[in-house]
Protein backbone atom coordinates (compact mmCIF):
# COMPACT_ATOMS: atom_id res chain seq x y z
CA UNK A 1 0.00 0.00 0.00
CA UNK A 2 1.01 3.50 -0.80
CA UNK A 3 1.64 6.31 1.17
CA UNK A 4 -1.30 8.11 -1.18
CA UNK A 5 -3.53 4.74 -0.11
CA UNK A 6 -2.58 4.98 3.54
CA UNK A 7 -4.00 8.93 3.55
CA UNK A 8 -7.04 7.76 1.71
CA UNK A 9 -8.02 5.36 4.54
CA UNK A 10 -6.93 7.40 7.30
CA UNK A 11 -9.22 10.07 5.47
CA UNK A 12 -12.40 7.43 5.00
CA UNK A 13 -12.12 6.03 8.54
CA UNK A 14 -12.03 10.03 10.06
CA UNK A 15 -14.92 10.67 8.28
CA UNK A 16 -17.09 7.14 9.12
CA UNK A 17 -15.90 8.53 12.66
CA UNK A 18 -17.45 12.33 12.04
CA UNK A 19 -20.47 10.13 10.47
CA UNK A 20 -20.89 8.57 13.94
CA UNK A 21 -19.88 11.41 15.97
CA UNK A 22 -22.45 13.87 14.39
CA UNK A 23 -25.33 10.73 15.14
CA UNK A 24 -24.55 10.86 18.71
CA UNK A 25 -24.90 14.27 18.98
CA UNK A 26 -28.02 14.47 17.48
CA UNK A 27 -29.35 11.63 19.67
CA UNK A 28 -28.06 13.60 22.52
CA UNK A 29 -29.88 17.13 21.82
CA UNK A 30 -32.53 15.16 20.99
CA UNK A 31 -32.37 13.86 24.74
CA UNK A 32 -31.48 16.73 26.13
CA UNK A 33 -34.68 18.49 24.33
CA UNK A 34 -36.85 15.59 25.36
CA UNK A 35 -35.85 16.31 29.41
CA UNK A 36 -36.22 19.90 28.97
CA UNK A 37 -40.04 19.70 27.70
CA UNK A 38 -40.47 17.31 30.47
CA UNK A 39 -38.94 19.67 32.73
CA UNK A 40 -41.35 22.70 31.38
CA UNK A 41 -44.41 20.11 31.61
CA UNK A 42 -44.00 20.53 35.12
CA UNK A 43 -43.18 23.90 35.52
CA UNK A 44 -46.70 24.48 33.65
CA UNK A 45 -48.21 22.51 36.68
CA UNK A 46 -46.46 25.44 39.15
CA UNK A 47 -48.28 27.37 36.89
CA UNK A 48 -51.47 25.94 37.16
CA UNK A 49 -51.17 25.94 41.25
CA UNK A 50 -50.75 29.96 40.85
CA UNK A 51 -53.77 30.53 38.28
CA UNK A 52 -55.70 28.00 40.38
CA UNK A 53 -54.62 30.40 43.79
CA UNK A 54 -55.57 33.34 41.45
CA UNK A 55 -59.17 32.12 40.82
CA UNK A 56 -59.65 30.86 44.18
CA UNK A 57 -58.58 34.38 45.72
CA UNK A 58 -60.86 36.27 43.54
CA UNK A 59 -63.94 33.68 44.08
CA UNK A 60 -63.70 34.72 47.54
CA UNK A 61 -63.30 38.28 47.89
CA UNK A 62 -59.65 37.70 49.34
CA UNK A 63 -58.62 40.58 47.33
CA UNK A 64 -60.23 43.51 49.19
CA UNK A 65 -57.42 43.72 52.31
CA UNK A 66 -54.55 45.79 52.24
CA UNK A 67 -52.47 43.35 53.35
CA UNK A 68 -53.97 40.72 50.93
CA UNK A 69 -53.34 43.03 47.81
CA UNK A 70 -49.62 42.94 48.71
CA UNK A 71 -49.30 39.13 49.02
CA UNK A 72 -51.66 38.78 45.67
CA UNK A 73 -48.91 41.39 44.35
CA UNK A 74 -45.77 39.11 45.72
CA UNK A 75 -47.39 35.81 44.24
CA UNK A 76 -48.41 37.38 40.61
CA UNK A 77 -44.62 39.21 40.98
CA UNK A 78 -43.87 35.21 41.38
CA UNK A 79 -46.25 33.65 38.13
CA UNK A 80 -44.45 36.54 36.14
CA UNK A 81 -41.52 34.81 36.47
CA UNK A 82 -42.09 31.70 35.85
CA UNK A 83 -43.42 32.55 32.61
CA UNK A 84 -40.28 34.41 31.95
CA UNK A 85 -38.30 31.58 32.35
CA UNK A 86 -40.51 29.30 30.39
CA UNK A 87 -40.20 31.68 27.58
CA UNK A 88 -36.39 31.59 27.99
CA UNK A 89 -37.12 27.82 27.40
CA UNK A 90 -38.92 28.42 23.95
CA UNK A 91 -42.41 27.83 25.80
CA UNK A 92 -44.99 29.90 24.21
CA UNK A 93 -48.68 31.20 25.13
CA UNK A 94 -50.98 29.28 22.59
CA UNK A 95 -53.41 31.82 20.68
CA UNK A 96 -56.09 31.91 18.64
CA UNK A 97 -55.82 34.16 15.47
CA UNK A 98 -59.17 36.28 14.59
CA UNK A 99 -60.96 34.14 17.25
CA UNK A 100 -60.52 30.75 14.87
CA UNK A 101 -60.58 28.00 16.79
CA UNK A 102 -57.92 25.03 15.67
CA UNK A 103 -58.07 21.83 17.18
CA UNK A 104 -54.48 20.46 17.41
CA UNK A 105 -54.21 23.73 19.94
CA UNK A 106 -56.93 23.25 22.59
CA UNK A 107 -60.10 21.84 23.54
CA UNK A 108 -63.74 23.17 23.72
CA UNK A 109 -65.00 22.83 27.38
CA UNK A 110 -68.54 24.56 26.40
CA UNK A 111 -70.44 27.25 25.01
CA UNK A 112 -71.52 31.06 24.90
CA UNK A 113 -74.05 32.87 23.37
CA UNK A 114 -72.03 36.00 21.65
CA UNK A 115 -73.87 37.64 18.18
CA UNK A 116 -70.82 39.79 17.81
CA UNK A 117 -68.05 36.52 16.94
CA UNK A 118 -69.10 33.94 14.25
CA UNK A 119 -70.53 30.64 15.31
CA UNK A 120 -67.75 28.58 16.53
CA UNK A 121 -65.10 31.10 16.74
CA UNK A 122 -63.26 31.24 20.72
CA UNK A 123 -64.88 33.43 22.95
CA UNK A 124 -63.06 32.73 26.03
CA UNK A 125 -59.94 30.76 26.74
CA UNK A 126 -60.54 29.24 30.21
CA UNK A 127 -56.67 27.82 30.46
CA UNK A 128 -54.12 28.97 28.47
CA UNK A 129 -52.53 26.52 26.56
CA UNK A 130 -48.30 26.14 25.66
CA UNK A 131 -46.15 24.76 23.32
CA UNK A 132 -42.83 24.51 22.80
CA UNK A 133 -41.19 24.65 19.42
CA UNK A 134 -43.53 22.28 17.61
CA UNK A 135 -44.95 20.58 20.39
CA UNK A 136 -47.41 20.81 22.32
CA UNK A 137 -47.06 20.92 26.27
CA UNK A 138 -51.05 21.62 27.44
CA UNK A 139 -53.72 22.01 25.31
CA UNK A 140 -56.05 25.47 25.71
CA UNK A 141 -59.25 25.15 27.18
CA UNK A 142 -61.79 27.23 25.17
CA UNK A 143 -65.49 28.42 25.45
CA UNK A 144 -66.46 28.82 21.70
CA UNK A 145 -69.63 30.62 20.20
CA UNK A 146 -73.10 28.97 19.57
CA UNK A 147 -75.64 30.86 19.26
CA UNK A 148 -78.50 28.87 18.31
Amino acid sequence: MSKFDDIREEIKHLYEDNIHLNDWISTQEKSNDNQVGEICKNFLQVLESFEWAEATIHERGLDQSKISTSAITRMLTAKTKLLEVLESYGVRKIEFPNGEFDASKGKIVGTVADNEKPEGSVAVIKRDGFFRKDKLLRPAEVLVVKNS
